[in-house]
């Protein structure tokens, strides 16, 4: 049984609830207030550009292979788990299938860096956040209906869908994408630690959020990364992380394939 953050009990439910809203509505107030941000050019332009068998830009579409093979096991071990409510089920095959649809995404991507394609990649992991963040909400804050899920899942895809059709305009804004983005790890975290719980797998949420922070970083160091010794580059490292990170939760999916454990 894991042992739950710790998290002052006097903090009442309706004050938790308070934070939680004001970090959202904050950060969309922010978010508005921006100005908009188009894609940059530069972003296709990737250290790592070798062909290898053929395949063009070989390591960053091949190392999105752990997207597919985590994804697949994941869905394998919630589809036989018999120890999760529905509402839980239903989560979880949403973040599994997201990263599934990733792996194949990214890689359509990667074999010829574009905006159109670029939307092939993004839309799959807004399925996969709103998948994880939906699995924390309903065991730690509502054990009632799924309704969040949809709720998230048409924010992710909208954020998507409203940035590919203002770079169709000519007017580029990602505004609303990487809010979505990055309320996805906000909010995550906010939820371990506002609304503890025991037996949800906490240990293994928080590697799968804080392999993706990782994944960012190595984003944003693609280049440095590649030209240390010209081996992989940092957007290669970013999809490892990303999907690489989530292998202990799906561990814990096949534990309960095993035995009641936690639920």
């Amino acid at each position: 049984m894991e042992t739950d953050i710790v998290v002052p009990q006097k903090i009442k439910l309706q004050t938790r609830w308070a934070v939680l809203a004001a970090i959202v509505l904050l950060a969309c107030a922010a978010t508005a207030a921006l100005k908009p941000i188009p894609q940059p050019a530069w972003y296709h332009n990737f250290a790592d550009a070798r062909t290898l068998l053929g395949v063009p830009n070989a390591e960053n579409v091949l190392s999105n292979l752990p997207f597919v093979v985590v994804g697949l096991m994941g869905l394998y071990f919630t589809g036989r788990s018999g120890t999760q409510a529905p509402r839980q089920r239903w989560a979880l095959l949403v973040l599994f299938t997201g990263l599934l649809l990733t792996g194949f995404g990214s890689g359509y991507y990667h074999l010829a860096p574009d905006n159109q394609r670029l939307f092939w990649d993004r839309l799959p992991m807004t399925i996969a956040m709103a998948g994880i963040i939906s699995f924390l909400f309903v065991n730690r804050v509502v054990q009632g209906g799924l309704w969040i899920l949809p709720v998230l899942l048409v924010a992710g895809g909208g954020s998507v869908l409203q940035w590919s059709w203002s770079e169709q305009q000519g007017k580029g804004d990602l505004r609303w994408y990487l809010l979505y983005q990055a309320m996805a790890f906000v909010v995550g975290m906010a939820l371990l630690l506002l609304f503890p719980r025991r037996g949800i797998a906490t240990r293994a949420v928080v590697i799968a959020l804080l392999s993706n922070i990782a994944a960012k970083v190595f984003e944003l160091l693609d280049k440095p990364i590649y030209a240390m010794g010209g081996l992989v580059s940092g957007h290669t490292l970013k999809h490892l992380a990303a999907s690489l990170g989530f292998i202990p939760f799906v561990l814990w999916m096949a534990s309960q394939d095993n035995s009641a454990g936690e639920s």
